[in-house]
């Protein structure tokens, strides 16, 4: 494991073992741990329970050790699950690959991680021929159809009590950050960072075991384990979950399962406002709030959202190795901000010289935090250590009178024209405040007399009734006429990354393409 220090003050309080957990959540009402929403299969913890004992007797007489790295590769599944929970309450490290979105680094990736085990799903679009050289690969089947790894499993005996094999400050969890063009960077999380970001969701959401979390996003993501797949299991509460969210279905999931907690994302919010459900306050009725995370969400679309399905939407900001770094509770939201600091989270806003900025001052968002991750693996399977230091985070942002954060764009989006600083996620929000704009992605361009101008892609509402000429019109209305944008185009769809985020990169590229082919 990184070999760091660890300051007293970066440790999680009460740390619980996920085998505790586990077996605690055995001891109340017999209730269920997963439900799979594409197929209504259902696991309670105490099945769960008698799983993972299974997978850690497989694991010892393995000689399996703490650190030691176990790949999974598979898509949403109950099966996924077992081994998320059962490698880490033994003490191993699981380590997730999103397959779909880094078929062309997957190779890398797997020499980089030097796994012993490679667990993985058939029938996911996986060619082995070169992958499989890199540590010893088992198909681990299904629970129920008695095949492959679970067909072993079934033959092994329960042991009575879970002897975990790691320390507090091993690693439990390998991700990967989301990037597609470049080398994923790897993060490394500890047992302690990834039990204190457990906390805060339990503190933030007053989870209780009565809850019942739908998520649809890749438990590939650290995303999902930080606000879904950890609380859930500290709170002793319910995982609904698809493989990936459906539009057709989602109001059937919602009137079957009745899930008290809907975990979303800005594009998902987008299309529920776009084609709004009918009866939506009925629907909603059960659910106490809406969250939205990993992309802003435009403070017009979430007035919307309220306005139509009349539950509270919360918004967060979090990073794969930062934790979730502000929350808002949702009896206290402030929309347009990401709330107030997240638990264990010391936030600075600091600005040229690395000098500490004041209340109201926009400048980089820096943290410092026991949810933070232990360290980055590169491609060259060199670490670095990050945690006990302050994770600058390349966002930029300020925090309002009363402690809540807001984020303003990304530092490196900054679009420089005639020496003023602009940010595009300004420009972003007046347009999306047009009714007739559905969403909008702002840009810098070549200028020969400013250095850098703004260029805007926009896409239109259904039965939207507006020109260039009107857009133009609104931007001058509620902009400086330096901040108004030199171009405005209509298209049909806004360039976007695999993880569902605006991508400014790629539609400076589709604009430089039009213009310059």
């Amino acid at each position: 494991m990184v070999e760091t220090l660890i300051p007293t003050g970066l440790l999680p309080e009460n740390f619980k073992t996920v085998g505790s957990q586990l077996h605690e959540n055995c001891q109340k009402e017999n209730r269920n741990a997963f439900v799979c929403l594409d197929d209504g299969q259902a696991i309670s913890w105490q099945a769960l329970f008698n799983f993972i004992l299974k997978v850690t007797h497989f694991l010892k007489i393995n000689g399996v050790k703490a650190n030691d790295r176990i790949v999974v590769l598979g898509e949403n599944t109950i099966e996924n699950l077992i081994f998320y929970y059962g490698i880490q309450a033994y003490g191993a490290t699981y380590c997730t690959i999103n397959v779909e979105i880094n078929q062309n680094h997957l190779l890398e990736m797997l020499h980089r991680l030097q796994p012993k085990f490679v667990f993985c799903q058939e029938g996911i679009g996986l060619d082995t021929t070169d992958v499989s050289q890199v540590g010893k690969w088992v198909s681990y089947g299904s629970r129920l159809a008695d095949n492959g790894l679970f067909k072993g499993l079934h033959k092994l005996s329960q042991k009575s009590k879970l002897d975990p094999v790691n320390e507090l400050e091993d690693c439990c969890v390998i991700s990967f950050t989301s990037g597609t063009s470049a080398q994923p960077k790897g993060v490394l999380h500890s047992f302690s960072n990834y039990q204190a970001i457990a906390q805060h969701q339990i503190e933030r959401w007053k989870l209780t075991s009565k809850d019942r979390i739908l998520e649809f996003r890749s438990f590939s993501w650290a995303s999902s384990h930080m606000l879904s797949l950890n609380p859930i299991l500290l709170a002793g509460a319910t995982l609904l979950f698809s493989k990936r969210f459906s539009r057709s279905q989602f109001q059937k999931w919602i009137e079957t399962y009745k899930p008290t907690i809907i975990i979303a994302v800005p594009t998902v919010v987008n299309m529920l406002l776009d084609e709004p459900i009918k009866n939506a306050k009925s629907v909603f009725s059960g659910v106490r709030f809406v969250s939205c995370s990993t992309a802003p969400l435009m403070p017009t679309s979430h007035q919307r959202f309220e306005d139509t399905y009349c539950v509270p939407l919360v918004q967060l900001y979090g990073m794969s190795e930062g934790g979730v770094i502000a929350a808002n509770r949702p009896e206290t939201r402030v929309i347009g901000s990401v709330g107030t600091a997240g638990l264990y989270h010391e936030l600075k806003i600091k600005g040229p010289g690395n000098s500490e900025l004041p209340r109201g001052k926009i400048g980089e968002i820096e943290s410092i935090s026991a949810q933070h991750a232990h360290a980055y693996l590169y491609p060259d399977a060199k670490i670095e250590n990050i945690r006990g230091k302050p994770l600058k985070t390349g966002d930029l942002g300020y925090m309002d009178e009363n402690g809540f954060l807001h984020i303003t764009g990304r530092a490196k989006d900054v679009i420089i024209k005639g020496g003023v600083n602009i940010s595009p996620l300004e420009i972003d929000a007046i347009l999306t405040a047009h009714n007739d704009i559905a969403e909008a992605v702002t840009f810098g361009i070549p200028d020969p007399i400013y250095g850098e101008n703004l260029a805007c892609f926009v896409t239109l509402a259904l039965n939207a009734n507006i020109t260039n000429e009107d857009i133009v019109a609104h931007c001058k209305t509620k902009l400086t006429e330096i901040k108004c944008p030199k171009e405005i185009m209509i298209i049909n769809e806004i360039p976007k990354n695999d993880r569902g985020k605006i991508d400014r990169r790629t539609a400076f590229e589709v604009w430089r393409t039009k213009n310059f082919s």
